[in-house]
């Protein structure tokens, strides 16, 4: 009997992980994503590039504007993602720094849970559980290379 529940209740998980992912399908102005039955999940025409292939929880869609989206497996846009190297922000320390209103920077677990909201005017990955953070500074565009310059850095630790 052990054995015939575990059995039941493993395919019972096993059925909703499945459900639960949705896969692209196309590119640029034809880009969807269905789930595995081949119902379509996602499709906006604003959406005209995918950094996700498939969703579990989280995926990344780059907008028309040149935003980066964060959507959930069901279609729901969560926030708006930093840009790094034309892509979305790099997960460190099991967080990604996203963008809210006025441009302000948080940061966001990998579940697509906002952690810290956005509030800093810049702020780093964090790195061995720390990110250096400001509320003020200067953007400063040398070339092809970005910087931002602040007399206000300090840390905050991972929540």
């Amino acid at each position: 009997m052990k054995k015939f529940l575990f059995i039941f209740l493993s395919s019972l998980l096993f059925q909703q992980i499945i459900a639960q992912t949705i896969v692209k399908f196309g590119n640029g102005k034809n880009l969807k994503y269905k789930d595995l039955q081949g119902k379509t999940v996602i499709k906006n025409k604003e959406y005209i590039i995918a950094f996700t292939d498939s969703i579990s929880s989280i995926g990344f869609v780059g907008t028309k504007k040149g935003k980066i989206i964060c959507v959930d497996n069901a279609g729901k846009e969560l926030f708006e993602v930093y840009k790094v190297d034309n892509g979305p922000d790099y997960v460190c320390d099991g967080m990604f720094r996203i963008v809210g209103k006025d441009s302000k920077i948080g940061f966001a677990d990998t579940c697509g849970v906002i952690i810290i909201p956005p509030v800093f005017s810049y702020a780093t990955p964090f790195s061995n559980g720390e990110a250096k953070v400001t509320f003020e500074g200067k953007y400063i565009q040398q070339g092809e290379y970005q910087s931002w310059k602040s007399h206000h850095w300090f840390f905050i630790k991972k929540p």
